[in-house]
């Protein structure tokens, strides 16, 4: 486990030496760097059929196209007059798009080029669905949610034939931006997906329940956060913590879930 470790924080250092630009962080934000989703990206590579370059280097455009696209996602302003930090924004999430597909050009591989571009396409059409509110009911919008978390990585298990890790480690990052969304919404009163959720509520359930009526909004979130738990506690009960590799879906729940329901040895 030291070693995994050990190579994740290489490869940690590696993306943020990629995202290190001076000027861009004078008016920016630091793109984060979501650990649970760089531990998913890792899980194919448990047994070394690449070399620590070429891992490290797969592993860093994933994380780079991901990061360009929750960059976007950060834009806000509705004006036409968009402030100089939004477009900034939206320069450096194509500055972040550009990063990936140097390093995939380095890497002459034109098969997984392609593979993260569609999932780039299908995720801003599951966005585009998101902001117009175009769902008609609210399991299409976690339907649209899910693989706006998932796709990337489900291209990238795709490419490298590690699908049947894909249900398991969906639901976890499904849960994981969905557990994001709710402390947004209970902290700011606002979150990417509340609008929609609350336009669908008061479709089906009438005009009593409001956008300020966070506690209906609040009760969707938990019912799709304890859905997604409850599926991933089940595919974890089929798997074997004594084996290092599934030692590692435990340490993902337990990232996500902030608990030690599944022990993490080695």
């Amino acid at each position: 486990m030291n070693e995994w470790l050990e190579k994740k924080t290489m490869i940690k250092k590696e993306v943020q030496q990629w995202l290190s630009y001076p000027y861009l962080r004078k008016f920016i934000e630091k793109p984060e760097i979501d650990e649970v989703r760089l531990l998913a990206l890792m899980l194919p590579f448990t047994k070394e059929q690449l070399s620590l370059n070429e891992t490290v280097k797969y592993i860093t455009t994933a994380t780079l196209i991901q990061i360009a696209l929750d960059t976007h996602e950060k834009v806000t302003a509705s004006s036409n007059e968009i402030a100089i930090d939004q477009q900034l924004t939206v320069l450096a999430g194509d500055y972040f798009s550009g990063l990936y597909y140097q390093i995939l050009a380095e890497l002459k591989d034109i098969r997984m080029i392609r593979a993260l571009s569609d999932a780039v396409k299908s995720i801003n059409e599951n966005k585009i669905v998101l902001y117009q509110q175009e769902h008609q009911s609210i399991e299409s919008l976690m339907a649209s949610v899910c693989k706006i978390e998932t796709e990337i990585v489900e291209r990238f298990y795709t490419a490298f034939r590690f699908q049947s890790a894909f249900p398991l480690v969906s639901r976890l990052l499904f849960a994981k931006r969905l557990l994001r969304e709710k402390q947004s919404f209970l902290e700011s009163g606002h979150a990417l997906t509340a609008q929609a959720i609350a336009s669908l509520v008061h479709r089906q359930e009438g005009p009593a329940v409001l956008l300020d009526n966070g506690s209906r909004i609040v009760q969707v979130y938990d019912r799709y956060i304890d859905q997604a738990k409850e599926e991933a506690e089940k595919m974890l009960d089929y798997r074997s913590p004594a084996h290092f590799g599934e030692q590692l879906y435990g340490r993902l729940y337990n990232e996500v879930f902030r608990n030690k329901t599944y022990a993490e040895e080695g």
